[in-house]
């Protein structure tokens, strides 16, 4: 099957920040953090679990591994970024943080608020207004989150942003993403119209801070996190109070919905008068996306059991794929006989290309 024969969108691709450029839209004290004054920090942003950077070993063997990026322009910029839609055939892509994904870890509310801006306006210019193809998500200061939802609102209707990341883990108070200490930000994304992104990124809070192997954590912590979320938001009543909110949970494949589902479903059936919640309506009236590579070993099983409606390709470009990989998964997904090609399409395309009401699709619902 070729490329062109179906429309594809990626719901999960990555900014890479250029500090000496995301500095240009800092104030004093966060710009001579970006721009290393004195040595004093390598990013403004705290690292993954607010602890660790990464260990030299594994940098000295990241180095060594042969990566085809798709230009020759600073990898995961703008122009990087035109470059592979254009040699994949992908047709617009909503862009995630990377320094950014652990923003959740900060507790200075000021310098958070000030952070969050920045960076905002860092992406509108560098990114969205540069292609109109490239839809960069806001970063929201969620240690207070009334002042995150007027930032949302800054970043939709001032900066055409199409929603915000919300990080799965680290955030103040440790309260969980269903608690109603959050629900200010759900109501603004309901109003507004426009859609968070659970996002993997920490691997605080999860139990798994002693692991020391190296691949340990990461085999974890992403699917971890998102089910954690989903299922606080789900038995919160959070998709019930805010029928209008449209979340997605991202980087860390579709298997991990596969054992939600079938928890939920034993709970339903061993402990009725506590699970009410119709977890399969929120994943097919457009609720709820999960990100996935297209080529998930559990992906057919999925849309056997509950349809294709809630999953959507995603590239991870320019992370764990580099230009070559990214071909092949689309490829191998495009190819698959697991799938039929109106399952494929919605897939690779057009279930995002809705969620996101980006390109003319109708939503679900």
């Amino acid at each position: 099957m070729a490329n062109e024969t179906i429309r594809m969108f990626d719901c999960d691709g990555h900014v890479i920040e250029s500090m000496p450029e995301f500095a240009q839209y800092a104030d004093p004290s966060i710009k001579r953090l970006a721009l290393g004054h004195k040595a004093v920090s390598r990013s403004p942003f705290p690292s993954l679990d607010g602890i660790h950077w990464h260990n030299n070993t594994r940098v000295e063997a990241d180095s060594q591994h042969k990566r085809t990026n798709a230009s020759e322009h600073r990898m995961g910029s703008a122009e990087d970024w035109q470059a592979f839609l254009d040699k994949t055939g992908i047709e617009e892509t909503v862009l995630f943080t990377s320094y950014g994904l652990g923003v959740g870890l900060l507790r200075d509310l000021e310098y958070s608020v000030s952070l969050c801006r920045a960076y905002n306006d860092y992406v509108a210019d560098r990114y969205r207004r540069v292609n109109s193809r490239l839809h960069p998500m806001a970063l929201i200061p969620m240690q207070d989150p009334k002042v995150a939802a007027d930032e949302l609102r800054r970043a939709v209707k001032e900066l055409d942003l199409p929603g915000a990341m919300v990080p799965a883990t680290g955030l103040l108070m440790g309260a969980d993403l269903g608690h109603p200490w959050h629900w200010p930000v759900y109501e603004a994304a309901a109003d507004l119209d426009c859609v968070l992104g659970v996002h993997g990124g920490s691997n605080r809070d999860l139990g798994l801070d002693t692991f020391m192997a190296p691949g340990s954590s990461q085999t974890l912590h992403h699917p971890l996190a998102l089910i954690v979320a989903c299922v606080s938001m789900t038995y919160h009543g959070v998709f019930d109070r805010y029928p209008k909110l449209r979340v997605a949970f991202l980087e860390g494949g579709s298997a991990w919905v596969v054992l939600m589902l079938d928890r939920m479903e034993r709970n339903r059936e061993q402990f009725s008068v506590f699970h009410d919640w119709p977890i399969h309506d929120y994943l097919t009236r457009g609720s709820i996306l999960v990100g996935c590579e297209g080529n998930d070993p559990s992906l057919a099983y999925l849309v056997g059991r509950v349809g294709p409606e809630p999953f959507a390709y995603s590239s991870d470009y320019p992370h764990e794929v580099d230009l070559p990989a990214a071909q092949h998964e689309i490829k191998e997904t495009l190819d698959s006989p697991a799938l039929t090609m109106s399952q494929k399409a919605a897939i690779m395309g057009g279930n995002a290309r809705r969620f996101f009401k980006i390109g003319g699709l109708a939503p679900l619902g």
